[in-house]
Formats: C-alpha cells, structure tokens, sequence
C-alpha cells in the first residue's frame, strides 16, 4: 500500500533522477565536445523544452497531491511517446562515450519510476486524493 508518504518519496526520487542525469549530459558534454554539431535551437527543441518544463511542473502538482496533476501528468506522458515516435533521426544518434550507459541507465531508472506514479495514480487508494 502506498501512502501519502511514499508517494512523495517517490516524486522526490523522480525529480532527483531528473537532475541526476541532467548534469550527466551536461558533464559529458562538457568534456566530450560534439565537434560538427549544429548548436542552433530549433523547432523541436523548443517544442522538446516546453515539454520538459510542463513535466517538471506535472510533478510539482503531483507533489502537492492537486487534482490537475494527474490530468497534467498523464497528457505529458503521452505527448512525450509521441514525441519520441515521430522524432527527426538526429534525436535517435547517440555519440558513445564513457558517461552514455550511465545515461542510459538513469534514463531507465525515470521510466521505471514514471510506471510507478502511474501505477499510484490509478490503481491505488492515492486515487482519491487526485478527485
């Protein structure tokens, strides 16, 4: 049974993901510079950043056990397995390097742990919380 207590414990573990392997990227970036790479910011990663900042905000109202949380949280989701479904090829090319399985890994980590608010908003009694 997951309590209230829990479930923050685990918002506080995705959000702890997040930035875990957000300064990853950073550090392999930092000391694997991509040598021909296009720095110009275009249409999807605008599109790929508002996403990025209404999950983070999905979170917080999940946090704060807020009914638009859920709603919010779930739309996200999905707009991000779209997303990743009709990607461009460049999102799919990964240069190797010493920090890409701890990427990878973490990464993973954030989906397990996307299961498990999923699993918590729906089929829970934390459902009730969300009404």
């Amino acid at each position: 049974m997951i309590t209230e207590k829990i479930f923050k414990k685990i918002i506080q573990t995705q959000f702890a993901l997040i930035i875990t392997t957000f300064v990853l990227v950073v550090f392999e970036t930092e000391i694997y510079p991509l040598v021909d790479e296009d720095l110009s910011f275009t249409f999807s990663d605008s599109i790929s950043l508002m996403w990025a900042i209404g999950y983070i905000i999905s979170i917080r109202l999940l946090y704060k056990f807020k009914p638009l949380g859920k709603k919010l949280y779930v739309i996200i989701l999905i707009l991000g397995l779209i997303m990743t479904l009709l990607g461009n090829e460049d999102f799919f090319i990964i240069e190797y390097t010493s920090f890409t399985p701890f990427i990878y890994a973490f990464e993973n980590l954030i989906f397990l742990v996307d299961g498990i608010i999923l699993a918590s908003l729906f089929l829970t009694t934390l459902k009730e919380k969300f009404s």
